[in-house]
């Protein structure tokens, strides 16, 4: 074998000079301990296999000297379960051997206290007089070298933080000639959502964290193997490719309307190409069954978005990423379920009257007419009709026939109507000129793009005058004066507090004679608004 020329880790170190920043440094060659019969098993325990979840395990599944395999299902083998049986005891026997080998190869560089997180290690062996700690992203670089290997020496325990990652670059292939050994001298953690490389062959037991995927097979020579939701290959099964894990960032909580997407990161592997593909399913489709909108995005340094997606009705919007995989590795998903978004609806809120008056003479009350008749303050978040009955006569100083009003709700796209409505009105206080009109009707829309109103006068007089004397819809905010007599016909009033919306009184009167008559009527008045747009 051949063998490069070498310079001391102690030297390495002295310098300040990481593995990374030497790419002519080599190491002596790493060899992989030959596995005999066990590299056809992806799970191999001593006393028991234990699995919560929907685990895959591709490649046999065995345990000896204990008998006892537990969760399958709801995990999935594609392999053969070996209980016990002389298959699995002959494994076991090829573990203790491959151990034995592993711990017997000259240390390259001592890592001991050092986490592997953040490090770029080239071909060779590292050990570590204590346990090992893995937080975040361990490279391994091949330098083009289809044989490179690395072999971890760990006196005691391995343990990786969540979402942590080993990462093949430059020619490395996972589980080519089983490249990447970990002889872990007790036990072997891999924590939640870390996409893990290498056999491990650890002399008491080994625990994989929900969600973790781990290319190479799991060895716990006199202990248990526990799994959660887990992925695990062997490496005579994998095809040769990682199986690296998907990170995913939904957009959060969005008005009806508003824009949601998508982000992910594939995590581990042997530096992944491909694309993401971001599906997205509907409120009212918890299973993910039928999406309303897909997009598919090419991998940028491991990550890929979905831009945006506009959404639509309220509710509880679910994203589906699945990562197409490559040559190196092996596609990965991120369930329905696990990715979800709050879309809120609009409030929408309304209010609508015929006629409301009032009016002194001499200082003392002559007239008081409520909002007549008055659907109140109308406010929801969903589809709906406010119809007051119509009244059908107002007598008095102030009379009117036919007094309507009515406020609709559209929960998407938000919209917000009122309208008001009268036959026809009199005003004919002591000392003013008679104030009489036809057929009166407004109107107030208001959705997220703005507010819109409308005002149709049949026909008004005031005293002797004729202000209008066909049906006509009146411009915004039109001002008449007839001797002591203001009108504002089609008055429009937009607000924004406490949310946006419009008023519009068909016809607003004011009369102040001083010392005489004072009066103030509104005729069909509409109001709209909503909040909680994009």
């Amino acid at each position: 074998m051949k063998r490069l020329f070498r310079v001391s880790a102690a030297a390495v170190l002295a310098a300040g000079i990481t593995t990374a920043a030497v790419p002519g440094l080599a190491y002596a060659v790493a060899v992989s301990p030959p596995l005999g019969t066990a590299a056809g098993f992806a799970v191999l325990g001593a006393t028991t296999v234990t699995n919560t979840g929907p685990s895959v395990i591709t490649g046999d599944l065995g345990v000896s000297p204990g008998m006892s395999v537990v969760g399958f299902p709801p995990g999935a083998v594609d392999g053969t379960i070996h209980a016990g049986d002389p298959a699995a005891t002959q494994a076991q026997g090829d573990v203790a051997t491959a151990f034995a080998f592993a711990a017997g190869q000259s240390c390259d560089q001592d890592l001991s206290g050092q986490d592997l997180g953040g490090k770029t290690l080239l071909p060779g062996v590292y050990c570590f007089a204590s346990s090992a700690q893995l937080t975040g992203t361990l490279r391994l670089d091949a330098q083009g070298d289809p044989t490179a290997a690395w072999l971890f020496q760990i006196t005691s325990s391995l343990t990786t933080a969540s979402n942590s990652a080993v990462v093949l670059v430059n020619g490395a292939a996972p589980c080519n000639n089983d490249n990447v050994t970990w002889q872990v001298g007790s036990s072997a953690t891999v924590g939640t959502a870390t996409s893990f490389v290498g056999n491990v062959l650890a002399n008491t037991s080994i625990t994989l964290n929900a969600g973790a995927n781990t290319t190479g097979g799991l060895y716990a020579h006199t202990g248990a193997v526990t799994l959660d939701t887990n992925s695990v290959s062997t490496c005579a099964a994998s095809g040769g490719k990682a199986s690296p894990t998907l990170t995913t960032t939904p957009s959060g909580s969005v008005p009806a309307g508003g824009q949601i997407s998508d982000t992910a990161q594939v995590v581990g592997g042997a530096t992944p190409t491909g694309s993401v593909t971001f599906t997205l399913y509907g409120p009212g489709d918890p299973t993910c069954t039928t999406p309303i909108a897909t997009r598919t995005s090419p991998l940028s340094g491991a990550t890929a978005s979905s831009g945006p997606v506009q959404a639509g009705a309220a509710g509880t919007y679910e994203w589906v990423a699945t990562y197409s995989g490559d040559v190196d590795n092996s596609p990965a998903l991120s369930p329905c379920g696990s990715e979800t978004v709050i879309v809120t609806a609009q409030t929408l809120t309304g209010r609508a009257y015929g006629l409301q008056a009032k009016a002194t003479l001499l200082g003392q009350p002559l007239v008081t007419v409520l909002p007549t008749p008055d659907t109140g303050f109308v406010s929801t978040t969903s589809s709906s009709t406010t119809s007051t009955p119509c009244v059908a006569t107002l007598n008095g100083p102030v009379g009117a026939h036919v007094l309507c009003a009515n406020v609709t709700t559209v929960a998407h796209p938000g919209k917000s109507t009122a309208t008001a409505s009268v036959a026809d009105a009199t005003v004919g206080i002591v000392g003013i000129p008679t104030i009489t009109t036809g057929a009166v009707q407004s109107s107030s829309t208001t959705t997220c793009a703005g507010s819109t109103g409308t005002t149709t006068i049949a026909y008004l007089k005031v005293g002797g005058t004729v202000v209008i004397a066909q049906p006509t819809q009146v411009a915004p905010n039109t001002r008449v004066s007839v001797g002591v007599v203001s009108l504002v016909l089609n008055q429009q009033i937009a607000f924004s507090t406490p949310d946006d919306g419009l008023t519009v009184n068909a016809i607003r009167i004011t009369v102040n004679t001083v010392g005489l008559a004072a009066v103030t009527t509104t005729v069909a008045s509409s109001e709209s608004d909503i909040s909680g747009c994009p």
